[in-house]
């Protein structure tokens, strides 16, 4: 890793911890959660939301990594760039993994909620794991609002 990497490396970290506090929002389930994002879906079945999600994870490239009870954990192998902006030099690669939380709120309506973290993989004691606050969120509700839209059957 060259200095300007590095450098690159060590401002995103600063801007992270900065906006940390600062980005937490939420998508259609107001204030009481502070997923990177999130929805809410009514008139469903738990396996309609099950499917959804499965579906919209697997079609932007992710792999189902873990089930247990209703946290999904996903996988993503990111490039070169991502180990050079999340991943320390002694890296074997860097994986965007988001975790999805299904919570039944009764009445056939959900709330899906999705955090990210790029986590370093290899033989290194010092590995890097970095929630996402910010980078990205677009896309992420874009993919929560496709998990409701799929779920409601709209």
């Amino acid at each position: 890793m060259n200095l300007l990497s590095l450098l690159s490396a060590c401002a995103l970290s600063a801007a992270t911890l900065t906006l940390g506090t600062s980005c937490r929002g939420t998508v259609g389930i107001g204030s009481s959660s502070n997923a990177f994002a999130s929805t809410e879906i009514h008139h469903s079945s738990r396996s309609k939301v099950d499917s959804a999600i499965r579906s919209v994870f697997r079609e932007d490239g992710f792999s189902l990594v873990s089930q247990t009870g209703n946290t999904y954990q996903f996988q993503k192998w990111g490039g070169r760039s991502t180990e050079i902006v999340y991943g320390t030099w002694f890296t074997d690669g860097v994986a965007v993994e988001p975790e999805v939380e299904l919570v039944e709120l009764g009445n056939g309506a959900y709330a899906v909620l999705c955090d990210v973290y790029m986590r370093e993989h290899g033989s290194s004691l010092m590995k890097a794991n970095h929630r996402l606050v910010a980078s990205g969120k677009i896309a992420y509700n874009g993919m929560m609002k496709k998990v409701k839209k799929r779920a409601e059957g709209k």
